[in-house]
């Protein structure tokens, strides 16, 4: 059984940390669009078909892909006025409603995108434009990230009970386990 847990563990880091990747691909992909979209305009006065779409699609890969990775690293923007001045046993309880409504909400949440992209697949769903962009590609997306957000969040709510480890705590060790590229080239 803990062959499997740990097994289960390894498989969510590194699907969070490939769709990461993804994300930056996007990105890379996003950017690329909008430069050729700016050199055609401006040498050929004439803009690349789809471009538009293409970029406005892709904000999807960036925005949710990087959600489960970024829970993990505990680098969501937070506002700790009053969480950092209670007791740790008060943290707890505070992480433990905080976990389980952000699992239950997001797992919905997944669910009801995944329907609306397998919708928008069945259906041929397009953007409206001088090309037929389709956009079952770009919808996939949101309930694959969201999906990776909603398990994190179980993940550590098993480990706030299992190893009594609050998110800042496990974020802590995470990091300190697993420097950067940047951090191993400083040591």
């Amino acid at each position: 059984m803990a062959s499997i847990t740990s097994s289960g563990i390894w498989l969510q880091r590194r699907l969070e940390e490939i769709a990461c990747y993804v994300s930056a691909l996007a990105v890379a992909t996003m950017m690329s669009i909008t430069v050729l979209e700016v050199i055609t305009r401006s040498l050929f006065k004439i803009s690349v078909p789809g471009s538009y779409e293409y970029v406005s699609l892709m904000f999807v890969y960036l925005i949710y892909l990087g959600l489960g990775f970024s829970q993990r690293r505990d680098a969501h923007i937070t506002v700790g006025i009053l969480y950092d001045h209670i007791p740790r046993k008060a943290r707890k309880i505070v992480q433990a409603a905080y976990l389980s409504v952000a699992f239950v909400f997001f797992a919905v949440l997944t669910w009801t995108s995944a329907e609306s992209a397998l919708s928008a697949y069945v259906m041929g769903d397009t953007v409206l434009g001088i090309i037929e962009v389709k956009t079952w590609w770009a919808r996939a997306g949101i309930p694959i990230g969201l999906a990776l957000f909603a398990l994190r969040f179980l993940l550590q709510l098993i480990n706030l009970f299992a190893k009594d480890e609050l998110l800042e705590e496990a974020a802590e060790n995470e990091f300190a386990l697993h420097p950067t590229a940047e951090e191993e080239n400083v040591q």
